[in-house]
This record gives structure tokens, sequence and C-alpha cells, in this order.
């Protein structure tokens, strides 16, 4: 039953972003990139954990190209079949356009473990006051973090349209300890 509300809610959370314009997705992803850069745990993290986003996420590149002048190392998630995600140290290089689902290459980039990580910038389709994340579905993220070094922070990147009053949670899954949206920095749980 409970699979069949959280799709439900995926579903209502794409047609919540959809109805957003492309100009005010890039302008609240570029708000949120500035309220990030201002944070302690970005000006600390020399080895950040990031996604590459699609079209209905806050966008990524304007951090990615950040991190890269600023020299931290930048990681992306790979999914791998019976291991979950590993972690790919990426340089600066060509990304594929944006909406496209990407994975770093084990070519041309190198796996580092996920206890280098010092910051995990975590996308989702929803999240609620208590650090509850609805994500896509796999529970890819939730293992990650379940075995993350506790030194290192979680943020979560979200639209602000995207939260809900309460999500449906499960014993597995790992909340978020802050979210940004374009309305700003939020500690929950």
């Amino acid at each position: 039953m409970a699979g069949v509300k959280k799709g439900a809610l995926r579903d209502e959370m794409r047609a919540r972003v959809a109805r957003l314009s492309e100009e005010e997705r890039r302008c609240a992803s570029q708000s949120m990139e500035k309220i990030l850069f201002d944070r302690v745990e970005w000006k600390q993290a020399s080895v950040v954990g990031l996604y590459l986003s699609l079209t209905d996420e806050p966008q990524t590149r304007g951090l990615l190209k950040v991190a890269w002048a600023e020299g931290k190392k930048v990681c992306f998630p790979k999914i791998d079949l019976g291991v979950g995600l590993t972690w790919w140290e990426v340089s600066n290089c060509t990304l594929p356009e944006t909406g496209t689902l990407w994975e770093p290459s084990p070519d041309l980039s190198t796996r580092r473990s996920l206890e280098q990580i010092e910051l995990f910038i975590v996308p989702g389709r929803a999240f609620d006051s208590r650090g509850v994340r609805l994500g896509r579905g796999g529970g890819h993220y939730d293992r990650a973090l379940s075995r993350r070094s506790r030194m290192s922070s979680v943020i979560g990147m979200f639209f602000a349209e995207q939260e809900l009053e309460k999500l449906p949670s499960e014993p597995h899954d790992i909340p978020l300890p802050a979210v940004i949206t374009q309305l700003g920095w939020r500690k929950l749980s």
C-alpha cells in the first residue's frame, strides 16, 4: 500500500515542479546556490558528493563549476547492481546536456570511498519538516547515507513547492538533517 501512495506522491511532485517555468526553476536554483555557498558545510568541504540534475530538479551545474574553481574534489554517484551507489571523482570534463540521466564512467573517473565525502548534496521528489525524503524509489541514497561518515554533512536540495506536510516513512529511510530551497536554509529532524 505504501508503494502505491509513494507512487502517487511522486506523480504529484512531478506535476508541481512542471508548473514552474524554466525561468522560475533557473532563478530558484541560483538562489539555492548562493545560500549553499554561504554555508560553513560548503566552505569546509574539500570533497563533495553531488548529483548531476535532471530538468525537474534544482540545477547543480553551477555548484559543480564553483566547486571545481575552488579546488574541491567532486564525486558523483553511480548505481552498481548488487552494491548500490558507488562514488566516483570526476575532474573538470565535458558533461552531457541538461536533463540527461548521467553517471560517471569508471574509465574517466576515480572511485572514492563513501567515507571520503565530507558533504553530500541530495536530490529528491519531496521532503517534509521531519526530514523524511521521497526519492525516485530505489532506496539508493538511503543505503548510501546509512554508511557515510558521521562527520560528513548532508543537505537536501528541493524547490519549496516540493515540501509536503507529512510523508510516509519506512524504517530504512534516512532523514535529512537540513534542506535548501529557494526560500532558504532549514534545519530538519
